[in-house]
Parts: structure tokens; C-alpha cells; sequence
């Protein structure tokens, strides 16, 4: 039986979920650092190197008899064998550092500053500069336990012969990264990772799974009215935004929320962030736990944020149809990846305003992402920029043509219909009558689509037809 509004709750909150917007942020920040791994892999390296020349003590030195294919030799030998990997291994990874800074700026400068991330986050890029550095470091932690015959001779036999199956492993290693550099800076790959991405977000928040639909009658402006603001202290970006927890909260103090911002907003000091009611349960302890439920940072993430996510594709696009670039085929590319991406949403549940707890009472309301921001963010950009563009326009209005024949909801076609009339206004900027004219045709067929709402239209079929 659903709880009554502002009863008499006690104001109880637990602690449950107190970390997880801040673990959410941790873990983001760690996995776009080229630091982290890098520096655990090192740290396991000291560790491990540690307890090797302890076991080498344990050991002595008999046992290497019994092994005549592993490397035995004397002090000497050790010291010149672990001091050419240490030094082969910085050289190394200065190269690493070289061929890493040359991939971003030449990944910026043609795809733009946002895709970085996706070479940044790369666990293969940051795992290739991790084994350099622990075997850089393992070598000289092992370098200086060797002892000559002055000084009570001591030669790690397992620590050194572990250094070179290290080493033999860098240079694996170092073709793998080789192959992925040279991979990562193909625009087909590229717009292939950005746009998987895109999908895992946007069928994260429109998932095909139907969920129960509830209404209920929201507070009246009047009421709002006289709701208790709450601002957030810092400044930036809106970066995790944990609604379940503001949902439980909201249910133990008995208040219904609205908020004003979600991810990808920015929020300055003092600015609105959410509105509370009644206002009387606001304390300073409930303002710092509903706050609380916002992460702030200093970017735009696309974990939680669709739009940004589908910004990144369009920034590629929009960078190769500049003219110091004038890459047609690369903004088709990403063109397509849209159009799998908004189709995934024109399947999917779209959020609903209203959040509810456990009980069915109301107790947020919040501002969804909906088609029309992401269809506008998928097409204006690359309707402008490509404007002159045939194979473009007409790539985009396959693409509206695909997508109508694969949703029945209204609002999406209304939308569509409407894309479809801007792509066909500005082809008025393409110089070749007979292009123009192929536009216009294109136009009319996708129109006709929109208007019956034919499901049996695919974009091939689309394609073919134009």
C-alpha cells in the first residue's frame, strides 16, 4: 500500500550508498589516467622483486646446476645482463612515450580533443607502458643485491632469469602496441570503437525491457512555489548523478524532489539544483545527503551522459567536413554508427519524468533525455557542415528513411519529418542542379515513408530506391 505523503516520517538516513557516486568518480578517473596501471604494475614489480632475492637467499645457489637451459652465470654476468635491460628499457619507453603523444595529437587534430579519451582509457596502451616500467624497475631492485666474490658473493639466479623472461615479454608486448597504434589511428576503427560505446551508453538508458508506467498527480506550481532550493557548493560538470539513492532518500525524509540538473549540465555555485517538498523536512544534513547524490568534474563523461556520447561521433564528422580536412567518406562512416545507435533508441523505454519508490509514491521528477535532443544533436552539425555535400544529404535522409520504417511511436516520426525538411532546405547550398534534384527526390521518398508509416522499409532497400 503506497506510504502517504509528508506524513509523520522519522528523518532517518542510512549509509549504505554514501560512497558510490564518489567510487563511480574514482574508478573514471583512474581508468582515462595513463598513471595508474602503470604505477600498480610497477609497485608489483618491487614486490615481486623483493621476494625473489629473498627466495635466491633461501635457494643458494646449487638448484641452477640442475637447469642447464636457463642463464647461470657469475656476478659480473648478472650486473651486465640487468643493467642492459634496465637501459634498453628506458630507451624503450621513451619511444612509447613518442609514439603515444604523436598518436593524440594527430587523433585530435583530425577527430577531434574529445575521442582522446578513448585512447586514453585504452587498458592496452596504459598495460604496454606498465611492463616497461616494472621491468625497468625490477631489474634495478635486482641489480643491487648482486655481490662479487669481495663482498661474500650473492647472485640472484631466480630474480635475474625472471628479469629476462620480463624482458622477452616487453618485446611481445612492444609489437602488440606497435599493431594497436596503427590500428587505433584508422578512421574506420576509430568510428567503430566510438560508436560501440555509444551504443552500450544509450542501451544502458533505453533499454528494451518494458517497465511498469505510473502517473500520479504532481505538486501544483503554487506548491513549488514555496519548495526549499538547494544549490551545490562547487562548480563544473554533472558528472554521475545517482537517482536510486536520491529516490531512497527522498522516501525516508517523506519529500518529493525536482531536480534541474543531470548529466552533462553545468553547475555553478549557488545555481538551482534541486527543489524540495515540503520545505520544512529540509535540514542541513538532508541538504548534504540529497546534494550529495551529484558528482561534479571539470569534463563531460559518457557514462550517464547520452548526449555527449552521441557528440563525440558527430565532432568526427564534423571535423572531417572541414575543408582543411575534406574527408566525405569518414563523416558517411560515422553517419551510419548514428543511425544503429538511434535505432537502438527508437526500440528502447524511454524514461519517464515521474520516479517513484518501492511503495509507488512519487518522489522525483526529473528531466529525460528524449529523441528529439538526440536527434538534433545527430543531425544539425553534420547538416551544416555537410550542406554542399550530396553524398551526405543524401546519407542523411537514408538515414531518417530507416528510421521511420523501424518505429510507429508519432512523436518520433514527427521528429524525423522535421530533420527531413531542414536536410532538404539546406541542399539549396549544393552548386549542381542535378544533385540538388537528386535531393529533392530523396526528400520526397523519405517523406513518403514518414507518411504511411511502412514498417517493411530497410535502409538498403532505402539506399537502392534513392
Amino acid at each position: 500500500m503506497p506510504r502517504s505523503l509528508f506524513g509523520a516520517a522519522p528523518v532517518h538516513i542510512t549509509a549504505s550508498n554514501r560512497m558510490r557516486i564518489r567510487l563511480l568518480q574514482l574508478r573514471d578517473v583512474l581508468k582515462d589516467s595513463f598513471w595508474f596501471i602503470p604505477a600498480l604494475m610497477a609497485l608489483t614489480a618491487t614486490v615481486l622483486a623483493l621476494y625473489l632475492v629473498s627466495v635466491d637467499h633461501v635457494l643458494g645457489s646449487d638448484w641452477v646446476k640442475n637447469f642447464g637451459w636457463i642463464w647461470s652465470g657469475g656476478p659480473d654476468g648478472a650486473r651486465s645482463v640487468l643493467a642492459t635491460v634496465a637501459g634498453s628499457m628506458m630507451t624503450v619507453i621513451s619511444i612509447v612515450f613518442s609514439l603515444t603523444i604523436t598518436t593524440l595529437a594527430q587523433t585530435s587534430s583530425h577527430f577531434g580533443p574529445r575521442v582522446l579519451r578513448n585512447f586514453t582509457s585504452h587498458r592496452g596502451v596504459q598495460f604496454t607502458l606498465g611492463v616497461f616500467i616494472a621491468t625497468f624497475v625490477f631489474c634495478l631492485l635486482v641489480l643491487r643485491t648482486v655481490r662479487s666474490v669481495q663482498e661474500s658473493e650473492f647472485v640472484p639466479y631466480l630474480a635475474v632469469n625472471v628479469g629476462v623472461l620480463l624482458t622477452l615479454s616487453s618485446l611481445a608486448v612492444l609489437i602488440y602496441f606497435i599493431h594497436h597504434i596503427a590500428q587505433s589511428i584508422q578512421a574506420e576503427r576509430l568510428i567503430a570503437d566510438v560508436g560501440r560505446d555509444i551504443m552500450a551508453v544509450l542501451g544502458a538508458q533505453f533499454p528494451n525491457k518494458k517497465e511498469e508506467t505510473r502517473h500520479s498527480a504532481e505538486p501544483s506550481p503554487a506548491m513549488w512555489e514555496q519548495a526549499r532550493t538547494l544549490a551545490h557548493d562547487d562548480n563544473g560538470y554533472v558528472q554521475h548523478f545517482d537517482l536510486q539513492t536520491l529516490i531512497v532518500r527522498a522516501a525516508q525524509i517523506d519529500v518529493i524532489v525536482r531536480v534541474h540538473a543531470r548529466p552533462g549540465d553545468f553547475v555553478w555555485g549557488g545555481a538551482p539544483l534541486l527543489d524540495v517538498l515540503p520545505p520544512e523536512r529540509v535540514t542541513a544534513e538532508v541538504r548534504d545527503r540529497l546534494v550529495r547524490c551529484f558528482s561534479l568534474g571539470r569534463r563531460r563523461t559518457p557514462r550517464q551522459d547520452a548526449v555527449y556520447a552521441v557528440q563525440q561521433l558527430v565532432e568526427i564528422a564534423a571535423h572531417a567536413l572541414s575543408p582543411g580536412i575534406n574527408e566525405p567518406f569518414t563523416a558517411l562512416a560515422c553517419i551510419d554508427w548514428l543511425g544503429a545507435a538511434l535505432a537502438l533508441v527508437t526500440h528502447g523505454n524511454f524514461s519517464s519524468e515521474q520516479c517513484f519508490d518501492e511503495q509507488g509514491a512519487l518522489r522525483a521528477l526529473v528531466r529525460p533525455v528524449t529523441f528529439d535532443e538526440l536527434a538534433h544533436t545527430s543531425f544539425d552539425q553534420i547538416r551544416l557542415y555537410g550542406a554542399n555535400n550530396t553524398d551526405v544529404m543524401l546519407r542523411l535522409l537514408g538515414l531518417v528513411g530507416a528510421l521511420a520504417g523501424r518505429t510507429s511511436r508519432k512523436e518520433i516520426r514527427r521528429v524525423l519529418s522535421h530533420h527531413a525538411n531542414l536536410i532538404a532546405t539546406d541542399s539549396a547550398h549544393i552548386v549542381n542542379a542535378q544533385d540538388r534534384q537528386r535531393v529533392m527526390e530523396a526528400h520526397a521518398a523519405t517523406l513518403n515513408a514518414l507518411a504511411k508509416g511502412r514498417s517493411d522499409v530497410n535502409s538498403t532497400e532505402l539506399s537502392n530506391a534513392l
